[in-house]
Protein backbone atom coordinates (compact mmCIF):
# COMPACT_ATOMS: atom_id res chain seq x y z
CA UNK A 1 0.00 0.00 0.00
CA UNK A 2 1.60 3.25 -1.03
CA UNK A 3 1.34 6.34 0.88
CA UNK A 4 1.72 9.87 0.41
CA UNK A 5 4.35 12.70 1.82
CA UNK A 6 3.48 16.20 0.72
CA UNK A 7 6.57 18.94 0.69
CA UNK A 8 5.19 22.44 0.16
CA UNK A 9 7.90 25.44 -0.06
CA UNK A 10 7.18 28.71 -0.76
CA UNK A 11 9.22 31.15 -2.61
CA UNK A 12 9.36 34.98 -4.43
CA UNK A 13 10.86 34.21 -7.36
CA UNK A 14 12.45 37.41 -9.67
CA UNK A 15 10.25 37.09 -12.72
CA UNK A 16 7.30 35.01 -14.09
CA UNK A 17 7.67 33.50 -17.02
CA UNK A 18 7.79 29.51 -18.33
CA UNK A 19 11.75 29.54 -18.40
CA UNK A 20 11.87 30.28 -15.27
CA UNK A 21 9.07 27.78 -14.11
CA UNK A 22 10.99 25.04 -15.86
CA UNK A 23 14.19 26.07 -14.54
CA UNK A 24 12.86 25.62 -11.00
CA UNK A 25 11.42 22.46 -11.53
CA UNK A 26 14.17 21.03 -13.18
CA UNK A 27 16.11 21.88 -10.14
CA UNK A 28 13.74 19.92 -7.92
CA UNK A 29 13.51 17.45 -10.01
CA UNK A 30 17.64 16.77 -10.40
CA UNK A 31 17.51 16.88 -6.58
CA UNK A 32 14.54 14.27 -6.49
CA UNK A 33 16.96 12.42 -9.12
CA UNK A 34 19.62 11.89 -6.76
CA UNK A 35 17.40 10.43 -4.04
CA UNK A 36 15.18 8.77 -5.87
CA UNK A 37 16.01 7.68 -9.32
CA UNK A 38 15.30 9.36 -12.52
CA UNK A 39 11.66 9.21 -14.29
CA UNK A 40 9.50 10.84 -17.08
CA UNK A 41 7.55 13.53 -16.01
CA UNK A 42 4.21 14.61 -17.90
CA UNK A 43 2.31 17.84 -18.31
CA UNK A 44 -1.60 17.23 -17.50
CA UNK A 45 -3.55 16.35 -20.70
CA UNK A 46 -7.34 15.52 -21.56
CA UNK A 47 -6.33 11.32 -21.17
CA UNK A 48 -3.17 9.74 -20.11
CA UNK A 49 -2.36 8.84 -23.69
CA UNK A 50 -2.91 13.05 -24.45
CA UNK A 51 -0.76 13.74 -21.29
CA UNK A 52 1.64 10.63 -22.44
CA UNK A 53 2.76 13.36 -25.41
CA UNK A 54 3.92 16.09 -23.52
CA UNK A 55 6.72 14.46 -21.46
CA UNK A 56 8.61 17.53 -20.08
CA UNK A 57 11.64 15.55 -18.42
CA UNK A 58 13.01 12.09 -19.94
CA UNK A 59 14.87 10.13 -17.88
CA UNK A 60 15.22 12.85 -15.08
CA UNK A 61 16.53 15.63 -17.57
CA UNK A 62 14.61 18.02 -19.32
CA UNK A 63 13.21 16.66 -23.04
CA UNK A 64 13.84 18.67 -26.35
CA UNK A 65 10.33 19.95 -26.69
CA UNK A 66 10.34 20.98 -23.02
CA UNK A 67 10.47 24.86 -23.24
CA UNK A 68 7.93 24.20 -26.10
CA UNK A 69 5.65 22.55 -24.15
CA UNK A 70 5.55 24.52 -21.06
CA UNK A 71 5.34 27.72 -23.34
CA UNK A 72 2.12 26.38 -25.04
CA UNK A 73 0.65 24.81 -21.68
CA UNK A 74 0.71 28.59 -19.50
CA UNK A 75 -0.10 30.69 -22.73
CA UNK A 76 -3.52 31.09 -22.04
CA UNK A 77 -3.65 32.01 -18.63
CA UNK A 78 0.09 33.57 -17.56
CA UNK A 79 0.43 35.55 -15.70
CA UNK A 80 -1.26 33.20 -13.78
CA UNK A 81 -0.16 29.41 -13.07
CA UNK A 82 -1.67 26.70 -11.57
CA UNK A 83 -0.43 23.26 -12.87
CA UNK A 84 1.23 20.11 -12.06
CA UNK A 85 3.45 17.39 -13.60
CA UNK A 86 3.23 13.73 -12.80
CA UNK A 87 5.17 10.75 -13.23
CA UNK A 88 4.13 6.96 -13.73
CA UNK A 89 5.20 5.97 -9.86
CA UNK A 90 2.22 8.68 -9.19
CA UNK A 91 4.76 11.46 -7.98
CA UNK A 92 3.74 14.89 -8.57
CA UNK A 93 5.06 18.43 -8.65
CA UNK A 94 2.27 21.08 -8.55
CA UNK A 95 3.03 24.72 -8.53
CA UNK A 96 1.07 27.86 -8.79
CA UNK A 97 1.46 31.83 -7.73
CA UNK A 98 -0.51 34.62 -7.24
CA UNK A 99 0.14 34.58 -3.39
CA UNK A 100 -1.31 37.64 -1.62
CA UNK A 101 -1.92 39.02 -4.91
CA UNK A 102 1.80 39.03 -6.12
CA UNK A 103 2.25 36.59 -9.33
CA UNK A 104 5.76 36.19 -8.14
CA UNK A 105 5.12 34.29 -5.08
CA UNK A 106 5.11 30.86 -5.86
CA UNK A 107 4.26 27.57 -4.49
CA UNK A 108 5.76 24.06 -5.11
CA UNK A 109 3.90 21.30 -3.62
CA UNK A 110 5.95 17.91 -4.33
CA UNK A 111 3.83 14.44 -3.55
CA UNK A 112 5.85 11.49 -3.54
CA UNK A 113 4.88 7.73 -2.84
CA UNK A 114 6.74 5.62 -0.59
CA UNK A 115 6.04 1.74 0.73
CA UNK A 116 7.28 1.92 4.22
CA UNK A 117 8.47 3.76 6.61
CA UNK A 118 12.01 3.36 6.52
CA UNK A 119 11.87 4.78 3.01
CA UNK A 120 9.47 7.94 4.13
CA UNK A 121 12.37 8.29 6.50
CA UNK A 122 15.40 8.61 4.23
CA UNK A 123 13.40 10.48 1.71
CA UNK A 124 12.41 12.96 3.91
CA UNK A 125 15.84 13.35 5.76
CA UNK A 126 17.67 13.76 2.60
CA UNK A 127 14.78 15.94 0.41
CA UNK A 128 14.54 18.51 3.19
CA UNK A 129 17.78 19.39 3.73
CA UNK A 130 18.44 19.49 -0.25
CA UNK A 131 15.60 21.82 -1.36
CA UNK A 132 16.93 24.35 1.76
CA UNK A 133 20.19 24.04 0.65
CA UNK A 134 20.18 24.53 -3.42
CA UNK A 135 16.60 26.57 -3.69
CA UNK A 136 16.67 29.00 -0.54
CA UNK A 137 13.13 28.92 0.15
CA UNK A 138 10.78 31.32 2.58
CA UNK A 139 9.18 28.68 3.99
CA UNK A 140 8.82 24.77 3.91
CA UNK A 141 6.45 22.48 5.29
CA UNK A 142 6.56 18.43 5.14
CA UNK A 143 3.50 16.09 6.28
CA UNK A 144 2.60 12.65 5.35
CA UNK A 145 -0.97 11.14 5.30
CA UNK A 146 -3.33 13.96 4.74
CA UNK A 147 -2.58 16.05 7.85
CA UNK A 148 -3.74 19.54 6.49
CA UNK A 149 -6.39 17.35 4.39
CA UNK A 150 -8.07 16.31 7.17
CA UNK A 151 -7.77 19.59 8.86
CA UNK A 152 -5.47 17.90 11.79
CA UNK A 153 -4.00 21.31 12.52
CA UNK A 154 -4.73 23.73 15.19
CA UNK A 155 -5.10 27.11 13.56
CA UNK A 156 -7.30 26.74 10.36
CA UNK A 157 -6.12 30.30 9.36
CA UNK A 158 -2.21 29.63 9.65
CA UNK A 159 0.11 27.06 8.00
CA UNK A 160 -0.13 23.38 9.27
CA UNK A 161 3.29 22.26 10.63
CA UNK A 162 2.93 18.38 10.29
CA UNK A 163 6.33 16.95 10.22
CA UNK A 164 8.63 19.58 9.43
CA UNK A 165 8.09 23.38 9.07
CA UNK A 166 11.54 25.15 7.59
CA UNK A 167 12.04 29.36 7.88
CA UNK A 168 14.26 31.53 6.32
CA UNK A 169 14.66 33.19 9.75
CA UNK A 170 17.23 32.37 12.89
CA UNK A 171 15.15 32.58 16.37
CA UNK A 172 16.89 32.62 19.70
CA UNK A 173 16.86 29.28 21.38
CA UNK A 174 16.18 30.18 24.64
CA UNK A 175 13.18 32.36 24.01
CA UNK A 176 11.53 29.57 22.23
CA UNK A 177 12.83 26.97 24.31
CA UNK A 178 12.11 23.50 22.04
CA UNK A 179 15.38 22.46 22.08
CA UNK A 180 14.13 18.82 21.16
CA UNK A 181 12.33 20.05 17.57
CA UNK A 182 14.68 23.41 16.93
CA UNK A 183 17.31 23.60 14.44
CA UNK A 184 19.55 25.89 13.58
CA UNK A 185 20.05 25.78 9.27
CA UNK A 186 23.53 27.06 8.54
CA UNK A 187 25.41 27.99 5.25
CA UNK A 188 29.04 28.61 4.63
CA UNK A 189 28.68 29.05 9.08
CA UNK A 190 26.00 31.35 8.58
CA UNK A 191 22.63 31.04 10.07
CA UNK A 192 19.94 31.07 7.22
CA UNK A 193 17.07 29.99 8.56
CA UNK A 194 15.43 27.34 11.37
CA UNK A 195 13.93 23.96 10.65
CA UNK A 196 11.21 22.54 13.38
CA UNK A 197 10.68 18.82 13.43
CA UNK A 198 8.01 17.31 15.15
CA UNK A 199 9.27 14.33 16.22
CA UNK A 200 12.75 12.82 15.22
CA UNK A 201 11.49 9.25 13.51
CA UNK A 202 8.66 9.18 11.52
CA UNK A 203 5.46 11.08 11.31
CA UNK A 204 2.14 9.70 10.40
CA UNK A 205 -0.21 12.68 9.68
CA UNK A 206 -3.65 10.33 10.57
CA UNK A 207 -1.87 9.28 14.14
CA UNK A 208 -3.18 10.53 16.66
CA UNK A 209 -0.42 10.62 19.33
CA UNK A 210 1.53 12.25 16.24
CA UNK A 211 -1.02 14.90 15.35
CA UNK A 212 -0.96 16.03 19.01
CA UNK A 213 2.78 16.56 18.79
CA UNK A 214 2.42 18.65 16.17
CA UNK A 215 -0.61 20.31 17.00
CA UNK A 216 1.79 21.28 20.57
CA UNK A 217 4.54 22.67 17.80
CA UNK A 218 1.74 24.96 16.22
CA UNK A 219 0.77 26.26 19.69
CA UNK A 220 4.67 27.05 20.54
CA UNK A 221 5.50 28.72 17.56
CA UNK A 222 2.33 30.94 16.99
CA UNK A 223 3.19 31.77 20.74
CA UNK A 224 6.68 32.81 19.46
CA UNK A 225 4.64 34.48 16.25
CA UNK A 226 6.78 31.95 14.08
CA UNK A 227 3.98 30.23 12.63
CA UNK A 228 2.20 32.64 9.68
CA UNK A 229 -1.35 32.83 8.79
CA UNK A 230 -2.21 31.94 4.85
CA UNK A 231 -2.73 35.93 4.36
CA UNK A 232 0.69 36.47 5.82
CA UNK A 233 3.06 33.84 4.26
CA UNK A 234 5.36 36.44 2.78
Amino acid sequence: MMQVMELTFFIQEVTNNPGDILNRLNQIVELYNGICGKENWFLPGESKEDAMKCKIFHDGELSDDAMLLMTNYLKDDLPFVTSAIWSLNENSIKFGNYIQGDVNKFSYEINHCYKNEAEAMNFASQFVLKIIDKISPHILRLETNGYSLHESQVFPDRLPVGWMFYIDKSYDEKTLNLPKQMHSIKREGQPVGTLFVTKRDFFDGSNKADITLSNDLEIALVAHEVLPTYKKIF
